[in-house]
């Protein structure tokens, strides 16, 4: 009986440390889950779903063909006068015939994507925008899109100025909509920063998927640490062609298929782009105020690729 006692007592501290081992763990999880809470709060206001109408035009080796399609895209506003960040490789085929052409797969196809339409939806606001092409970041590829019609009240946008830089091992969170079938519902996907890159240009590796391309990611304390784009190398080889690289741009898994690569480019990288798309976007608006005919959705020509 004493023996039994005294091998109690030894376990008391072993179980108390357990415990609060316990409790700590609780408490972190709730912590994550209020954080997570207040973020998605926070930013799904400035997530919006973009309707693009697309005119695809395909040339097969001479055998041409053409269609007209709708696209459901997910943007982020980033500024309150109606400047939406979108992918821009979902209404430009550029990005995607050049890795074609790396890995040996282009020769007799040219296919042109030409956007002739945009239509955002923004949450809690009863009417779609109307908006147009302000510009593009071939090297990013990102695209800015502007909100032409008047706007009621500024819209919740995504402040780049509060932008911090990411650490290695940080967990980061994006926000995404559904499509309308889901009640375009905004939700989170959390993950990590799990390494970095540093050609053909700086990065961050991401532990996430590439749903979120196009997309701002951000810190738990709700500050942009940067956007989910792709970026393309001619640095090495590339892979053998195959569907491999027609499953990323359709939604497949993947960080890196041939040359093309899924990251987080740094805030600061796109903050330069945004600022130079700021300024274009209201020069195209105060143009088409004056113009007596609206001009096409696509205005705006691409930014060259910078190495």
């Amino acid at each position: 009986m004493n023996s039994t006692r005294l091998r109690l007592r030894r376990l008391w501290p072993i179980l108390g440390v357990a415990v609060c081992l316990l409790a700590l763990a609780r408490g972190a999880g709730a912590s994550d889950g209020a954080d997570y809470a207040r973020l998605l709060e926070r930013v799904a206001p400035a997530i919006v779903n973009v309707k693009v109408v697309l005119k695809t035009e395909i040339d097969f080796g001479g055998s041409m063909q053409d269609q007209e399609s709708t696209l459901e895209a997910r943007g982020a506003l980033v500024d309150p006068r109606g400047l939406v960040l979108v992918w821009n490789s979902q209404i430009s085929a550029g990005r995607l015939l050049e890795a074609a052409r790396q890995m040996g797969a282009a020769e007799g196809f040219q296919i042109k994507i030409t956007p002739t339409d945009f239509r955002v939806s923004v949450a809690g606001r009863p009417k779609e925008y109307r908006a147009f092409l302000a510009g593009s970041d071939s090297d990013l590829d990102l695209a800015f899109l502007q909100i032409e019609d008047e706007i009621e009240a500024p819209l919740p946008a995504i402040d780049f100025d509060e932008a911090r830089p990411a650490r290695l091992g940080e967990t980061v969170v994006g926000v995404s909509r559904l499509l309308p079938t889901f009640d375009r519902a905004a939700f989170f996907e959390a993950g990590r920063v799990a390494g970095e890159v540093r050609k053909p240009r700086r990065a961050w590796v991401l532990d996430i998927s590439p749903a979120l391309l196009g997309l701002p990611v951000f810190n738990l304390r709700g500050e942009p640490v940067g956007v989910v784009a792709t970026i393309l190398s001619s640095v090495g080889e590339g892979a053998m062609p195959g569907a491999g690289m027609m499953g990323m741009f359709l939604g497949g898994e993947g960080r890196d298929i041939g040359p093309l690569g899924v990251f987080l480019v740094p805030a600061d990288r796109v903050r330069g782009a945004l600022t130079q798309a700021r300024k274009r976007a209201l020069e195209l608006l105060a143009e088409r105020a004056a113009s007596p005919e609206p001009a096409p959705a696509a205005t705006a020509e691409p930014s060259p690729p910078r190495r």
